[in-house]
């Protein structure tokens, strides 16, 4: 099989380095010859102090990554890539935003009043004191709310349910016209401290997109790190990366004894990557009284299930979305956003089976309070919140339900701009009953408040894209507490959403769908706190953001603390421990020749040289494993690891080698073996693919014969997936002829990394990186060994 882009002319060697380093060379072996005086042959000392300076996301988004071109002579005649596109993954690409435009929407049911009580008129503790929770408060204070109704009320208006945990009643009138009236002398009575009307909360409409193909990763360890087997894994790589969960899976991946809630349109026990974490006592809390006319005929109720109004079974049935005329509601093939939702928090991990969740295993209770149009009651969801809390809810039969525990986290991937008095007591009822609350921060864009994400009992979060920086439809502000993965589209490709579970309405079967959202940001933090009560069950809500916001990855903005960082979190560290080293290599033979630790400020020695070339490089380690080069650690030179600056010792010295230590970084263009990057043997680089129909070159020096590996893979990603680039390798000796090249490692299995190993004397090669897509990224490690 031919690879024609690897065939190139053999141009001069790098100008910038070598003939200086040769010069230097023979000086020093003169230096050394038997003729030279003793005084020339020295015992040198190398000093200097290594600074670290990193950025918590150094990839610039793939719309900013220009086209670098070169001379035509240094072009390749061909499509560089004609293998490599025949196993990319059919993935669609995606247009949509999070919020995408509708018609204009209703914003409170046309017949309803909410009406809450003053608990002093009921004879009550106040609204959210532990005293409202049991069921015998229930029963007394609901025939009290019951009793105070039926002596004011007209004829016309009936009570439509009582909510005895909150103080409150949904009242119907019968005749809209009169609603205001009736709301007016309601408000006049002492005994009453608020009556508003039964607003609707609406979805923020998500774009999905589906996933594609098959195959199972398999487990691997990595260090410390744990990797699942499930079959989308790769394609959730980047958004669980991001909050470094591989590396937290190594401590808990979760427990069937930690028990989380999601309020949401329902979900579906027929879908394998959830069914197994399901409890089975959640419940359905959508009203059956709203009326959609769809826009193929017809009309069904926002419940459409075959239990009109509330119940026991949580499913979701079916999904639509208002059209753009905003007059009739179309059938959404793709849906189910609590489903998707659900995925994130906590869908069965390493079982070979669709995508995995934060939690491989996690008891999720599902409520239901947003039926299949997308929007749900504010009193409806009230409802399903102090479900979600183990707190009575109205029944819709005349009483209360409430399930034998409380959940002790609580994800909320709903909102609005309206605050309201009902949802306000819900959330203070659940807060004070122990639970954390976590909402989305809202998908306006804005520094709008969104609620009830913007209430102080919840812990609002914001969205970042596969790039780290907040997506620009995140709204943002000072209630928001932290960020979390939500997907960015804005970048072109399908897999920069968050990869989860979906349902198939057309065939009714399950699915798995790309979204963007803060709806899908909330569940990875409910979900790392759901790891945190299963490493430290006695955790309360107070305890859990305090850990999650304390340990997020900064910096602090109006888009919250940082980063939620679920290792962090967990070891209630910044990261790791890690020692700062110094390394000296030949200069001529890049063979390693000391190894020093720093001390506490970066400083360092080497003594007892001889007279020579060397280099210095710097390079971190975790945990005392003494692992170098390792992609993600600090690495890099005197000078730069790309073109390291050599230090002639030719007396006593000390000879300074102060430098900045961060994550390295190539030098671009290199895409001739002139302007090649140097690449040590035991370290590596990350590079920014900027043109298909170019190589990224790198210069490598084999200090003694052996075997040796050249692997790429993504700064954070697998390879091929959201920033990260599809690559091929290639490997030339110094005269620049091709020796052999490879591609994806295992394509069937979404690993579009590649792996060169080959058995090669001493001497200088180079290497060629190919890429499939501009402006994505990749890392490349060089080491000894397979």
């Amino acid at each position: 099989m031919t690879f024609p882009f690897l065939s190139i002319r053999t141009p001069r060697r790098n100008p910038r380095r070598l003939p200086g380093i040769a010069m230097l060379a023979l000086a020093l072996a003169a230096c050394n010859s038997e003729t030279a005086p003793t005084g020339w042959i020295p015992t040198g000392t190398i000093r200097g102090v290594i600074t670290t300076t990193t950025s918590a996301f150094l990839a610039p988004p793939r719309a900013s990554v220009p086209t670098v071109r070169t001379a035509a002579s240094d072009r390749l005649p061909a499509s560089p890539l004609p293998r490599l596109g025949s196993f990319r993954p059919r993935l669609p690409r995606v247009a949509l935003r999070a919020d995408r435009p509708r018609g204009a929407r209703p914003t409170a049911t046309p017949h309803d009043l909410i009406v809450t009580f003053r608990h002093g008129a009921l004879g009550a503790p106040r609204v959210g004191s532990a005293a409202l929770a049991s069921a015998t408060s229930a029963r007394v204070f609901g025939a009290a709310i019951r009793s105070r109704l039926a002596a004011i009320l007209p004829a016309d208006v009936a009570v439509a349910g009582v909510s005895p945990a909150i103080l409150t009643a949904k009242l119907r009138v019968a005749d809209t016209t009169a609603r205001d009236g009736v709301a007016a002398a309601l408000r006049r009575d002492p005994a009453i401290a608020a009556v508003t009307r039964n607003r609707l909360l609406w979805l923020d409409k998500t774009a999905y997109a589906r996933a594609g193909g098959a195959g199972a990763a398999g487990l691997a360890a990595a260090g410390l790190r744990v990797v699942p087997n499930d079959t989308f894994y790769a394609f959730q790589s980047w958004h669980y990366g991001l909050i470094d969960l591989p590396r937290a899976w190594a401590i808990t991946t979760g427990s069937p004894s930690v028990l989380v809630a999601l309020v949401d349109d329902g979900t579906r026990f027929d879908h394998p990557a959830l069914a197994p974490n399901l409890t089975s006592d959640g419940y359905d809390f959508v009203s059956a009284a709203d009326t959609l006319p769809l826009c193929a005929g017809g009309a069904i109720t926002n419940d459409d299930d075959a239990t009109p109004g509330y119940d026991p079974d949580p499913t979701i049935p079916a999904s639509y979305s208002l059209d753009s005329t905003g007059t009739c509601f179309a059938f959404d093939t793709l849906g189910a956003h609590g489903v998707h939702v659900a995925g994130t928090m906590g869908a069965v991990g390493n079982d070979h089976i669709g995508v995995t969740g934060v939690n491989w295993s996690v008891r999720i209770r599902p409520v239901r309070a947003l039926g299949v149009g997308g929007f749900g009651e504010f009193y409806d969801i009230a409802q399903g919140i102090l479900y979600a809390a183990g707190l009575p809810a109205d029944d819709g039969k005349g009483g209360t339900v409430h399930p034998p525990t409380g959940a002790k986290i609580i994800n909320l991937s709903l909102g609005g701009p309206d605050t309201d008095t009902t949802l306000h007591s819900a959330i203070i009822a659940a807060a004070n009953a122990g639970a954390l609350i976590v909402a989305a921060a809202g998908n306006a864009g804005s520094v709008a408040p969104h609620y009830p994400a913007a209430y102080p009992e919840v812990l609002a979060v914001a969205a970042v894209g596969p790039d780290g920086v907040p997506a620009s439809y995140s709204s943002y502000g000072p209630y928001v507490a932290i960020r979390a993965p939500g997907g960015n589209f804005e970048f072109g490709d399908a897999t920069d959403g968050v990869a989860s579970s979906m349902w198939d309405f057309a065939v009714n079967q399950p699915e798995y769908a790309f979204a963007e959202g803060t709806s899908m940001a909330s569940p990875h933090v409910a979900g790392v706190a759901a790891l945190l009560l299963a490493q430290t069950p006695s955790l309360t809500a107070s305890e859990l953001r305090a850990r999650l916001t304390t340990y997020a990855v900064g910096p602090a903005t109006l888009y919250g603390a940082g980063l939620v960082n679920a290792y962090n979190s967990l070891t209630q560290t910044h990261g790791p421990p890690t020692q700062l080293y110094a390394l000296l290599y030949s200069a001529l033979t890049s063979t390693v020749l000391q190894q020093v630790t720093t001390d506490a400020g970066g400083g360092f020695s080497f003594s007892g040289l001889e007279a020579g070339l060397y280099f210095v490089y710097g390079a971190s380690d975790e945990s005392g494993d003494q692992q170098f080069g390792v992609p993600g650690r600090l690495w890099g030179a005197l000078g730069g690891p790309a073109a390291p600056t050599a230090i002639a010792v030719l007396n006593a010295g000390p000879y300074s080698a102060s430098f900045a230590l961060g994550l390295p970084a190539a030098i671009q263009p290199n895409h001739t073996l002139a302007s090649a990057n140097g690449l040590l043997i035991g370290g590596y680089t990350r590079g920014i693919y900027a043109d298909t129909l170019q190589l990224d070159r790198y210069r490598v020096t084999i200090p003694v014969s052996g075997t040796y590996t050249f692997e790429t893979s993504g700064w954070v990603a697998e390879c091929g997936f959201a920033l990260e680039e599809f690559t091929a390798i290639g490997l030339f000796d110094a005269g620049g002829n091709l020796i052999t090249f490879t591609d994806y490692i295992d394509p069937q299995h979404f690993n579009f990394c590649s792996r060169l190993t080959s058995s090669l004397t001493a001497g200088t090669y180079y290497l060629g990186v190919a890429g499939l897509l501009n402006g994505r990224r990749y890392q490349l490690q060089a080491r000894a060994g397979p």
